[in-house]
């Protein structure tokens, strides 16, 4: 606004008990005052309050909540929602968020809530979701744990870890998020328009185990969740983009649903894999289309490793398309391959090591099959390539298959590895 003046940011500072000269005795009361380019200092201890925003920063000068000790040392907690972004352009750093196993969504985005960072955040103990996005756009949640999203109701009911509505430009990145009754990361469960699109998890780690101990009306024991990601779109609205870079999932087995999943990716969207592992599971990847429609999933998967599950890959019907190229197949893996109904299009398999047995989907010449001596390592499931294995330099150029798994430019040698890994030694070869 031409003529437009604003104050100079401020620093406002929260204590405990009862506020100090000069400081606010709650955060509610700092955020009530807060004003763009503020930053609220919150000294360490325990704050029994329900906060929500209430204005908007902007672009460059955001609000700011952050902890004054290190991460963990700001705990606020409210029995259900604990924190309600409803405006643009905030910053939130080194909080803990806990739900008290409350009736409510622990952290919640607004639609409004654009340009919104979660930074070294934990967000814990939710019987519904821990963290509930509406439809914003420009969401960073890095450096996060998000963690123990159970309910225990009809024998289990969906807690998520993140859900998220027609959210925009979504970036989860070098964070943990375990132990949920529903699972680590869905879009959009309500399939809302105008539609979610260009959704990011990247340095991501996804797990379930059984609970050491009885746990929000759960036994000990109990594996509660169902998938570390699954998706689902609205109809009739452009297709959304899902990627998936250096993702870790574990534990996806022995729980209270059917065909438990690692990943279930599904419906119109277009999703890119690249550098995932997925171990202890009953399926990796579960892939298809939406009921009834001739125009599905679009998937690729690159440089992934899969180990000591039932199933790598079930493929259903709904695809549009299915690329698996430079996948490991490692120990205990019962079948790389398994086809459900009649998907209209087929896995595309090139590049890949397969340990166990070479899968009919994989007639390709480029895919190999091997003994464990090809590998680094089987018995600690180390699957970058031995010296002498006979996948380096035999696989074929790929155009979207640029690095390997750790970020090694292909190819090394005269051809791309097959395989996740590219083998090198000391000094390059």
């Amino acid at each position: 606004m031409v003529g437009a003046t604003f104050a100079e940011p401020a620093d406002l500072l929260v204590t405990q008990p009862g506020g100090a000269p000069g400081t606010f005795a709650s955060i509610q009361a700092a955020l009530d005052r807060a004003q763009a380019g503020d930053t609220i200092i919150i000294s360490p201890g325990i704050y029994r309050e329900s906060l929500r925003t209430i204005r908007a920063g902007r672009p460059g000068n955001a609000i700011r909540l952050r902890s004054e000790g290190p991460p963990g040392t700001s705990i606020v907690t409210s029995a259900g929602r604990v924190l309600a972004v409803r405006h643009a352009d905030y910053i939130v750093e080194g909080l803990v968020f806990d739900g008290q196993y409350g009736a409510g969504d622990t952290v919640t985005v607004g639609d409004e809530a654009n340009n919104l960072v979660l930074r070294e955040v934990e967000v814990r103990r939710s019987s519904r979701d821990l963290v509930d996005i509406g439809g914003p756009s420009g969401v960073l949640i890095e450096r996060c744990l998000i963690h123990h999203a159970l309910n225990a109701s009809r024998g289990r009911t969906d807690a998520h870890g993140i859900a998220a509505g027609p959210v925009r430009n979504l970036v989860i990145r070098d964070t943990e998020i375990h132990t949920f009754s529903g699972d680590g990361l869905q879009v959009d469960p309500s399939r809302a328009t105008p539609g979610w699109d260009n959704v990011l998890v990247e340095n991501t780690r996804f797990w379930l185990a059984p609970l050491g101990s009885p746990e929000n009306g759960f036994a000990a024991g109990t594996v509660p969740g169902e998938n570390a990601i699954d998706t689902k779109t609205a109809t009739g609205v452009p297709r959304p983009t899902l990627t998936l870079r250096n993702v870790t999932a574990r534990g996806f087995r022995g729980g209270l649903v059917p065909n438990m999943a690692a990943f279930k990716l599904k419906e119109n969207v277009d999703v890119l894999v690249d550098g995932v592992t997925v171990s202890e599971s009953e399926i990796a990847f579960r892939v298809r289309g939406p009921a009834g429609s001739a125009v599905g999933l679009r998937a690729t998967f690159i440089n992934a490793v899969v180990f000591d599950v039932a199933t790598a890959f079930r493929y259903e019907d709904g695809l549009t398309e299915l690329r698996v190229w430079n996948l490991t197949v490692g120990t205990d893996v019962n079948q790389a391959f398994r086809m459900v109904g009649r998907p209209s299009a087929k896995p595309d398999v090139r590049n890949s090591l397969f340990l166990r047995s070479k899968p009919a989907e994989a007639a390709d010449g480029s895919n190999l099959l091997v003994a464990p001596d090809a590998f680094v390592d089987v018995t600690h499931h180390d699957y970058s390539l031995a010296s002498g294995s006979p996948a380096v330099d035999a696989g074929a150029p790929l155009d979207l298959v640029r690095t390997d798994r750790n970020g090694i430019p292909r190819p090394v040698g005269k051809a791309p590895d097959v395989g996740a890994f590219e083998w090198t030694r000391p000094g390059g070869r």
